[in-house]
């Protein structure tokens, strides 16, 4: 989050700010819960007040999620394995290329996403024209 930097302001943070961040730390985990509300506190100097109340809503809205990636690095991989994926595959644009199965079945796979379809006039086609 970026917010306006004054910097003729050297103040502290407000009371209400102050305690809004470090109140954010309290649901991580404890290796990470210092440096954390470190961070949180540095990130209010030079602030102004209005730029605080932002700044501290913002972290108390994401801290769930900050959570979660701490304790579970690995959970986000499928997401970010899905936003890999070439932006004609993501709107169903694919670049297909007709192949032949084990059994000589003709059907098409996106050269990018292995994304498979079935042409519409072969019978028993599941999902043709995808």
């Amino acid at each position: 989050m970026s917010a306006r930097i004054d910097p003729t302001r050297s103040a502290q943070p407000t009371w209400w700010a102050s305690l809004a961040v470090r109140s954010a730390a309290l649901p991580l985990p404890a290796e990470h819960r210092n440096r954390y509300r470190q961070e949180f506190m540095a990130e209010l100097y030079g602030m102004a007040p209005p730029d605080q109340l932002r700044h501290a809503a913002g972290v108390l809205s994401r801290v769930a999620t900050l959570r979660l990636a701490l304790v579970d690095p690995g959970r986000h991989l499928t997401k970010e394995a899905a936003m890999a994926k070439r932006w004609r595959c993501r709107f169903r644009l694919h670049r297909w290329q007709a192949k032949r199965g084990p059994t000589g079945q003709p059907y098409r796979e996106c050269r990018y996403c292995g994304a498979m379809t079935w042409p519409p006039d072969m019978p028993g086609a599941v999902g043709g024209g995808l």
